[in-house]
């Protein structure tokens, strides 16, 4: 048996170097695919640091060209308000019709199918964004579960700017979960739906019947980290499909922060030194990505 994970890639190299030490605990394969586009169609270069490669790490540079749709003058932008677990494959077709940029993330978020060439029925396959990030400390647990469930999800902290700086609600599915899913290989190969349908309808809260959450917080979801260097620029690859594009600037995010509140998921924040982090900290200078009571 062995455990790998698939994640989509854009600019996020710090996050990467976490989610890389902390896997290296238990992964035995990490899979990162990073596209030459964003997701609103313009070009951009492979951004991902290559020197954090190791033996544990697969990075795939995937040229989108003749994949990702074009730019569109007339689109529907993401609601968050209208995705609910009722009428949700219509919702989630609708979005693919007619939003361009939400049609180009699912392209990449699918390739995970690269995997089936390598797995076998046993092994165990995590699929995730590359923000969310597993504590390894669970892995014997979760590997457990997942054996017994054959595809489960679980419950992650969730930070937002720094990764002291935590969420004190999410839409969608309360604890960031349903969003980063955990299964056998033998299910992921025969699994109905793509990756980006799974995730999105776990978010619209369609998913307590079909698979259980674990119990307990098994990891992080650390969210535009870096935010002036990685976030933003993360933030503006959606900029044409952004109705409201005040949130995708500087002065935005400097609010949000000094709020404590980020104002577009209606959500408070709070600082919080005390949690039990990810271990693969002490193995990353973190020094610039922690709030500070100076800077509250």
């Amino acid at each position: 048996m062995k455990v790998f994970e698939f994640c989509p890639f854009f600019n996020e190299n710090k996050v990467a170097e976490i989610k890389i030490k902390e896997d290296a605990h238990w992964v035995d394969t990490l899979c990162i695919l990073e596209a030459n586009k964003t997701f609103t169609g313009k070009d951009k270069p492979y951004n991902f640091n290559t020197s954090l490669l190791t033996d544990r790490v697969h990075y795939e540079k995937f040229d989108v060209t003749g994949k990702f749709r074009e730019i569109e003058e007339n689109k529907d932008y993401y609601n968050p308000e209208t995705c609910r677990a009722e009428n949700f494959d219509h919702w989630y077709w609708n979005l693919l019709s007619n939003n361009y940029a939400f049609f180009n993330e699912s392209v990449q978020r699918n390739m995970c199918t690269i995997l089936k060439e390598t797995i076998s029925d046993d092994d165990i396959i995590i699929l995730s964004d590359l923000d969310e990030i597993i504590d390894s400390r669970f892995a014997d647990r979760i590997i457990e579960e997942t054996k017994k469930h054959q595809a489960l999800t679980v419950k992650l902290h969730y930070t937002s700017f720094y990764l002291n700086l935590f969420l004190e609600s999410n839409h969608g599915a309360p604890n960031c979960s349903y969003r980063l899913f955990v299964m056998t290989g033998r299910y992921f190969k025969s699994m109905p739906f793509t990756s980006d349908f799974l995730r999105k309808k776990g978010i619209a809260e369609a998913m307590y019947d079909v698979l259980p959450c674990l119990d307990f917080f098994a990891g992080f979801h650390h969210s535009w980290v870096d935010h002036l260097n990685n976030g933003l620029p993360k933030l503006k690859a959606f900029d044409a499909n952004v109705k409201d594009k005040n949130i995708i600037t500087e002065e935005y995010l400097h609010q949000c922060i000094k709020d404590r509140r980020l104002h577009y998921l209606d959500a408070n924040l709070y600082m919080d030194d005390n949690k039990e982090f990810l271990a693969s900290l002490k193995e990353v200078n973190t020094n610039s990505l922690w709030l500070t009571e100076q800077e509250v």
